[in-house]
């Protein structure tokens, strides 16, 4: 019976991950070119090169995209295959969360912690797409189940293979992998109430371990001289390890890693930092969260703050930050609540009491990171996920055994059924369409189980229905969850840089005003470049370059068609200084590149655009462009029409 229930949440999370993935496109097309110049030379793939001919780095660590420059590679360079990973990272952190909960609190627990996580809304959205943190997931639930066994035995052999794993996800997704090391370092030092030298000692070795897995690829990267490997792209300084602390790091905590397109130095929380709407003809197709208003219908409610809403102690509970995870997080503070009162009461086995405290430790500090982090995105919101499913399986077998019991604890379920079914209304009330049928059915059923709780104790006593009125209580706080959850399987997961989850989806592709042609099943943009990539081909004659553009918006669906080196010369937003008009003009006169797209950067790249316009030709419109440029930005027009200077082309020769 324990093996059906584990196998039913299995194939639960392997429905939700993997049904209608193919709707999904190539998702974020800057990593899907990076996939696919990584496919064509070794070179390109030691250094995660964007472009074919290694001009640019995309802006994270390697590992992630390895793995799915090899999926594409065994099955073939498709949509699906770079989001395949990431799918069965999803499956297998499932798992994962089931036997790390079942070896200490029990089956019951165990299985509710995995079906909480299989049905979390933004790990299911994050699961679906090529960004990399549900690798990142997996990857430290491994170093988790490694390290409770450390921390159990002080076995140091283990704690150095725990440390070695969290070193192979900050390869995966930089100082992100580091937001779970205070939980590791509280626990251990907490496993034992005896010697501490050695606990102390046992974790420096491991902090040697850990800094030299993280750091092994980003020095060899930086020791390279720079002319003989790519640009770092996101970074200042050309430096893997500077963006990885930068840009990577601070920078999603205080915002500046976050920029505004078209406007250099000045950063905010966006709607879309990194929209996908640029096509090579400079038109501004609107990325579907700016036609929609950060991704909501404009019915709904509680909008302010972009795409994560305003920080503050109750971020986590908005419109833009509920519904991806917070369902069930009253549950889980509420497993906080008891591991304290047993600590009190030395009501658990000191092993027990550890895990309890490792599962708090992990969820609270990030809870404090994402309720005020200036540059997080919705995606990010995985990492609490595994906190969150643990600690609610732990909580909810603890207080159904409780409410059979004597004394006020037998309270607890009622109340923290209670609570939150009141958040759940709370988030549900925000979203117009579904409000209607979803807020009773969530409300009722909740309240009905709890009615039905009362009055089996009283007067059947804690035997008779007992199991069948368990698994109905979390049944009815898992509606809303799944609700949100099976959204991306029917619509998509969202804008293709950002994923997520909600009704939002469905709004989105009913109320968008983009043609047809430029949208597919799952609301991404397919940007048409056929024009322009035809004049490319049909007049190349020997660069390496095929064309050198501002940013790497510009240059994805390019380099994903063509399949040729593309120059792009202000990095990912236009705003990096990587060439100079000196470098530029080698470039031209050795014959490596011959058109250059400017504009559409507001300035950004003045000494590039001024040397172009000096030394090249206007190549005239009618031969690249599908229709003038003024008639684009009037069809297209949107907020992000008003950051966009007219895209040129210049035949360039010296």
């Amino acid at each position: 019976m324990q093996r059906i229930g584990i196998v039913l949440v299995l194939v639960v999370s392997l429905l939700l991950h993997f049904v209608n993935l193919r709707q999904e496109g190539m998702a974020n097309l800057y990593y899907a070119a990076g996939v696919k110049s990584m496919l064509m030379s070794w070179h390109n793939f030691f250094f995660v090169s964007f472009d074919p001919g290694g001009f640019i780095t995309i802006d994270k660590p390697p590992l992630g995209f390895w793995l799915q420059t090899l999926s594409a590679k065994i099955f073939g360079f498709h949509g699906w295959s770079i989001i395949l990973p990431q799918a069965l990272g999803g499956v297998i952190s499932v798992y994962l969360i089931y036997v790390l909960v079942k070896r200490y609190h029990g089956e019951g627990a165990g299985l509710i912690a995995a079906i909480v996580l299989a049905l979390t809304p933004i790990f299911v959205a994050a699961s679906r797409n090529n960004t990399i943190d549900v690798l990142l997931v997996m990857t430290l639930l491994f170093a988790v189940l490694v390290f409770l066994q450390a921390a159990e035995e002080l076995s140091l052999k283990k704690l150095l293979l725990a440390f070695f794993l969290i070193g192979v996800g900050f390869n995966i997704k930089s100082l992100e992998a580091f937001m779970i090391l205070p939980t590791f370092y509280i626990t251990y030092l907490l496993a034992q109430n005896r010697r501490f030298k050695t606990k102390v000692l046992h974790l420096l070795t491991a902090t040697l371990i850990l800094i030299a897995s993280s750091l092994l690829w980003f020095v060899a990267v930086d020791r390279i001289p720079p002319e003989d490997r790519p640009y770092v792209g996101s970074s200042e300084t050309n430096s893997e390890l500077e963006l990885a602390t930068g840009y990577n790091g601070l920078g999603h905590f205080l915002g500046y890693g976050i920029k505004i397109p078209g406007r250099q130095g000045q950063t905010r929380n966006p709607v879309s930092p990194r929209p996908q709407d640029s096509s090579p003809s400079g038109v501004n197709v609107p990325n579907i969260t700016t036609a929609t208003g950060s991704g909501f219908s404009a019915g709904n409610t509680r909008q302010l703050g972009g795409e994560t809403g305003l920080p503050g102690p109750f971020r986590l509970f908005n419109h833009q930050l509920g519904g991806q995870i917070s369902w069930l997080l009253p549950f889980a503070l509420m497993g906080i609540v008891i591991a304290l009162y047993q600590f009190r009461r030395q009501a658990l086995s000191e092993k027990s009491r550890i895990k309890l405290l490792f599962w708090g430790c992990w969820l609270l500090p990030e809870m404090v990171f994402f309720s005020i982090a200036q540059g997080a995105h919705r995606y990010y919101l995985v990492m609490m996920a595994p906190a969150i499913a643990a600690l609610v399986g732990i909580s909810y077998i603890t207080l159904v055994n409780w409410s059979t019991s004597e004394g006020k604890r037998r309270y607890l379920l009622p109340v923290a059924m209670f609570v939150t079914i009141g958040v759940q209304a709370s988030i549900i009330v925000g979203y117009n369409e579904w409000r209607s049928w979803m807020l009773p059915l969530v409300i009722g059923a909740g309240f009905l189980v709890v009615l039905l709780w009362g009055w089996q104790n009283r007067i059947y006593g804690q035997n008779k229905y007992h199991h069948t009125i368990v698994v109905a209580g979390i049944v009815s706080l898992l509606i809303a969850p799944f609700a949100w959850s099976i959204t991306p399987v029917l619509y998509g997961s969202g804008n293709a840089a950002f994923p997520y989850a909600g009704p939002d989806l469905n709004t989105q592709l009913r109320q968008s005003n983009v043609p047809g042609s430029m949208l597919n099943l799952s609301g991404r943009f397919n940007v048409d470049t056929g024009k322009l990539e035809n004049f490319l081909a049909s007049h190349r004659s020997g660069e390496k370059y095929v064309v050198a553009v501002p940013n790497a918006n510009i240059a994805s669906p390019i380099i994903l068609d063509m399949g040729q080196p593309v120059i792009t010369y202000g990095g990912f937003m236009g705003s990096e200084k990587i060439l100079n008009a000196e470098k530029l003009e080698e470039l031209v006169a050795s014959g490596q590149v011959r058109y250059i797209l400017i504009g559409s950067t507001n300035g950004q790249q003045p000494e590039i655009e001024e040397w172009v316009t000096v030394h090249g030709i206007l190549v005239p419109d009618v031969e690249w462009q599908t229709k003038p440029e003024h008639e684009n930005i009037a069809q297209y027009g949107g907020q992000n029409s008003l950051q966009r200077m007219p895209m040129r082309l210049y035949e360039c020769h010296i």
